[in-house]
């Protein structure tokens, strides 16, 4: 039987998305968040109206709804005085910026995902390391005989083990 590494690697991209989710914005999101609000603060106040806040989301591509612009429009105006300043925009933006990049993973985010697979930290996944990690994470989904066959797979120059390339190749399956 070929095994579909798809479910196993599915699996762990659904993983990683949700720690990313939960992560706080890094210094360069701040950043991009930062000069698209400066732009839309024209009097350099401090602040955007409610107004803005729907162009500013538009002109970042998220393409909020009426009615969803409604419920901000109210929130802001019952919580933050009918204007949005810098810390309530990134409180407001956060959410959906990490949502959206929550499918892309980055290389940190396979290294730290390859360590969790590399028990003894030697830069190379053997089969028992992978079937450590598996039954970790999938429990009793896949047999001995499969996770087998996800590492002949895997390992493109027939060493017996998935180093960080190879891992990064499954991964983009």
């Amino acid at each position: 039987m070929q095994f579909p590494m798809g479910p196993a690697c599915i699996f762990l991209r659904k993983g990683i998305a949700e720690k990313q989710r939960e992560r706080p914005l890094g210094p360069d999101e701040i950043e991009e968040l930062r000069e698209a609000f400066l732009e839309f603060d024209k009097d350099r106040d401090g602040f955007i109206s409610c107004k803005d806040l729907g162009n500013l989301m538009r002109t970042m591509g998220y393409m909020p709804t009426e009615m969803e612009l409604i419920e901000l429009g109210q929130q802001i105006r019952m919580n933050l005085g009918g204007r949005v300043d810098f810390d309530d925009f990134v409180e407001l933006m956060a959410p959906k910026l990490l949502a959206e990049t929550a499918g892309m993973i980055g290389v940190q985010e396979m290294r730290d995902a390859f360590k969790e697979f590399d028990a003894n930290g030697d830069g190379e996944i053997t089969l028992g390391e992978l079937q450590q990690a598996m039954q970790r994470l999938l429990g009793d989904k896949l047999t001995p005989q499969e996770i087998s066959e996800v590492v002949q797979e895997a390992d493109i120059n027939g060493d017996g083990t998935v180093d960080f390339e190879e891992f990064v190749k499954m991964m983009s399956r």
